[in-house]
């Protein structure tokens, strides 16, 4: 299909002859003779590249930029201003306005085709490079979320055929332990399920949302007793269970209760998740001035710069190396809900393999919500 090209310009010779030359080197053109018309020609034509005068009366070129660029589905267009003006002051202007080239009023038709030419291969390069990084991130959450469903589908079924199939053959304890085990299995399932939705949510989440103030305020309480429960949840729900210390300072937080839990269960999910050796998980609590900060200890695998630089949804990090539960959506997930209430995410990591992960967030203004 040949490339649309849109031509504003409101001298009708010049746009005549630049729409003329432009088809017959087999582009197909549209044409507007002032800023409000080009910008609802690229409305209805999405084209692949704008040419656009400055100088214009209603509307001049900049204005025009502005308005694609505020244009999500126009942003990305190649911009090339036309421009009898040739001072430097000018050049500066209209790039530093987000226009892709600057064509200097007389040029020819070399000038016009090759610079025609540079930006469509750019773009065409652009957009390679945001289809290569889609196709890896789809191929990224197709092998995490099929592992993370069948994992946990795969001890289901396998567990309820053997009772279905062979129940008078177990005893009573082992029975009961299969039916744990099956209890554990869809727990995690709905964990990685309820996660998924919940990122979904939160990623088209923004002030102007309907539900915006549900993830965005409320307040509650934290004590060292609802962070020890948390943690023995945890473990159970891994079945690891690592030495702990836990010293959490009571505090008021502005955070909804939910929100806050989430919060917690990630935090310490992943403490104890990537746990190993002799070493306690360090949870600890406490307020400074009008923020509480909430912090989560561990040794066991080394987490590296460039992997808290890489804290997003659905990234695992070693995953080649070592088995995994979740869809590596718990960090991502905290970053999320703290940014709705004024709260900060600190990861810092040492080659020893210690790892600390903290959270911060505003003290509540009145006193402890019952």
């Amino acid at each position: 299909m040949n490339e649309r090209i849109l031509i504003i310009e409101d001298e009708p010779p010049i746009r005549d002859n630049i729409a003329e030359l432009l088809t017959i080197y087999g582009f197909e053109v549209y044409t507007a003779q002032n800023g409000r018309e080009g910008i609802s020609q690229a409305l209805i034509t999405s084209p692949d590249l704008v040419l656009c005068d400055i100088m214009m009366p209603e509307m001049d070129g900049y204005q025009v930029l502005n308005a694609l660029r505020d244009t999500r589905s126009l942003s990305g267009i190649p911009f090339i201003f036309l421009t009898a003006r040739a001072e430097a002051s000018d050049f500066r202007s209209g790039m530093n306005a987000g226009a892709d080239d600057y064509l200097t009023k007389p040029f020819t038709i070399n000038d016009l085709l090759q610079t025609i030419d540079r930006r469509l291969k750019r773009d065409a390069q652009r957009k390679a490079d945001i289809q290569a990084r889609l196709s890896a991130y789809r191929e990224s959450i197709t092998s995490i979320s099929s592992h993370e469903y069948n994992t946990p589908l795969s001890g289901i079924i396998g567990f309820a055929d053997l009772l279905s199939t062979n129940f008078r053959d177990f005893d009573p304890e082992s029975s009961v332990s299969m039916l744990h085990m099956i209890k554990q299995s869809a727990l995690r399932l709905k964990r990685s399920l309820d996660n998924n939705r919940l990122m979904s949510i939160l990623e088209h989440m923004h002030p102007a949302h309907e539900h915006y103030a549900w993830y965005s305020t409320g307040q509650s309480s934290l004590t060292e007793e609802k962070v020890v429960c948390q943690l023995e949840d945890a473990m159970e729900r891994q079945d690891i269970h690592p030495e702990s210390k836990v010293t959490v300072q009571p505090g008021c937080l502005a955070i909804a209760g939910e929100h806050l839990k989430l919060i917690i269960d990630e935090l310490i999910d992943n403490a104890v998740k990537f746990t190993t050796g002799n070493k306690p998980v360090l949870i600890q609590g406490s307020i400074t001035g009008e923020r509480y900060t909430l912090s989560c200890t561990n040794t066991g695998r080394v987490f590296r710069q460039q992997d808290i630089d890489r804290i997003g949804p659905y990234v695992q990090f070693d995953r080649d190396k070592y088995e995994q539960q979740g869809l590596g959506l718990g960090l991502a997930l905290i970053k999320k809900i703290l940014s709705f209430n004024r709260g900060e995410l600190e990861v810092n990591a040492s080659e020893t393999g210690e790892t600390q992960v903290a959270v911060s967030l505003p003290v509540c203004q009145t006193g402890l919500p019952r």
